[in-house]
């Protein structure tokens, strides 16, 4: 059986995450990785899920409650921004953050011209070891740029497509 971008993706984030980590959802869509994410960091951890639609932070609220994972989960209504270092916590760091502009997240349609810029504020808060995964059903002109100029004695990367998504893979080194 080939594997979905999506089962690949939510892999990684299973042997990435530890309880009592501090994860990001940079793109909440229907919420399906912010209640992924909120299972694997536990009681003691902290999801940030940045909701850019009512909607979106509503069913994803109402999902999170009905799974019991609502106090895990910081639903923010609105896009990253540079205030995303306090929401983190000025000396702390994140283990995994996920970027998904694809159908898997409903969220195709979604991806703002600043995406790359929301994408770097994260990035440099990954811990060593950290992992951002970035989604995509279309890849912008301007990600190839961004992934090539990445420094490769800072970074691994990988990435994946099905038939639908593809996904890149960015570990910080």
């Amino acid at each position: 059986m080939i594997l979905s971008t999506e089962a690949l993706t939510h892999q990684v984030i299973e042997q990435n995450v530890k309880v009592g980590d501090i994860v990001i959802d940079g793109t909440t869509g229907n919420g399906i990785n912010t209640r992924f994410l909120a299972t694997r960091v536990g009681n003691s951890g902290l999801v940030l899920s940045y909701a850019t639609t009512r909607d979106n932070a509503n069913a994803t609220a109402t999902s999170l409650f009905m799974s019991g994972l609502s106090e895990r989960v910081n639903i923010l209504g609105k896009n990253i921004d540079n205030n995303v270092y306090a929401e983190i916590g000025l000396q702390s760091q994140v283990s995994v953050a996920i970027f998904d502009y694809s159908q898997d997240a409903q969220n195709e349609n979604e991806c703002p011209q600043d995406y790359l810029d929301k994408i770097q504020l994260v990035l440099s808060r990954l811990t060593h070891s950290g992992i951002m995964i970035v989604k995509f059903s279309k890849v912008p002109i301007a990600w190839q740029n961004f992934s090539d100029n990445l420094l490769k004695a800072d970074y691994n990367q990988s990435f994946y497509s099905d038939n639908r998504t593809i996904a890149y893979f960015i570990e910080r080194i």
